[in-house]
């Protein structure tokens, strides 16, 4: 595995029901604890599952999240030697660079800030995300590609829902995190790589079902979070039809579906009251957890 040389002490992996050989292959690996639901959950899901491993059967201060086919460039000595140095502890997540292989910026995975609330009108004419330029800054929202969660964030703020499947999990919960708790930091000089090519994300190459459900998801997190959300949803289908004339259909399907959500359902799952339960927490230098997100099948 790309990681297992990387100084983690313990990798964490979900498996989301495959049927490739993956589950028996994770089944012969040392050195790392592997979950293995009985149905895909999506990536939702998988997270979801993390986080609760991290609250209910460790005493980590930090989990470290990224896709299946992800991964840091980082060791985790100069990772702990940068949270020691660290001088705003309130800071309650850390957003890390995401590149593709050849080591250009992934624009998918561009941490960035807040809009909503702003005219939708000038919101479009202004980038949000980060810059390659940019070098270490606050943030409201980050991808799950590469991002490091506080313990005590994860108490607060609860579990990622598994509602969303797959597609904007990361922008919802992570706007949660900044618009409760504050924003959180940029870190440019750690990176991810992640490992695809810059078409994967058009809608061309997409099928009905994934596409159905990242237009829902989208629809769903400016419901959530914008106080102009009927024009910001019109706009964002209108977008879509003019890019994806030929989609059209599929379009208006998961804008109906979206725009009928019920969002109580996408917000984030609160702890029991077993699971918030003092703890004694480790030093800053001990054990941390880090997860591979699984494969993503819509079935």
């Amino acid at each position: 595995m790309e990681c297992s040389n990387q100084g983690f002490d313990e990798i964490v992996v979900v498996d989301n029901g495959s049927t490739d050989g993956t589950r028996e292959f994770l089944a012969r690996q040392t050195g790392l604890h592997a979950i293995f639901p009985e149905e895909n959950e999506g990536g939702s899901g998988g997270f979801n599952r993390l986080m609760r491993h991290l609250i209910d059967n460790t005493q980590h201060r930090w989990l470290l999240l990224f896709d299946d086919d992800a991964f840091p460039t980082f060791s985790m000595d100069a990772l702990t030697d940068y949270l020691s140095c660290e001088t705003e502890p309130r800071v309650p997540a850390f957003a890390f660079r995401v590149n593709y292989p050849d080591g250009a910026i992934c624009k998918m995975n561009r941490p960035g800030m807040n809009i909503l609330n702003t005219n939708p009108l000038k919101a479009l004419l202004h980038d949000h995300h980060i810059q390659e330029f940019d070098r270490d800054c606050l943030v409201d929202f980050s991808s799950f590609a590469g991002i490091l969660l506080r313990r005590e964030t994860i108490e607060r703020i609860g579990y990622v829902s598994k509602q969303f499947f797959i597609y904007s999990d990361d922008i919802f919960y992570t706007l949660s995190i900044s618009s409760t708790l504050g924003k959180m930091r940029y870190c440019h000089d750690f990176a991810f790589t992640h490992d695809c090519n810059r078409s994967s994300r058009r809608m061309s190459n997409q099928d009905s079902g994934r596409i159905k459900r990242d237009i829902a998801n989208k629809l769903v997190l400016l419901r959530e979070y914008s106080r102009f959300f009927r024009v910001y949803c019109a706009l964002y289908v209108l977008r879509q039809i003019i890019l994806n004339p030929n989609r059209i259909f599929t379009i208006l399907q998961a804008s109906r579906l979206g725009m009928s959500a019920d969002l109580r359902l996408y917000r984030n799952e609160r702890l029991s009251s077993e699971s918030t339960s003092p703890r004694t927490a480790p030093a800053l230098t001990s054990t941390s957890n880090y997860q591979i997100a699984p494969a993503i099948t819509v079935r």
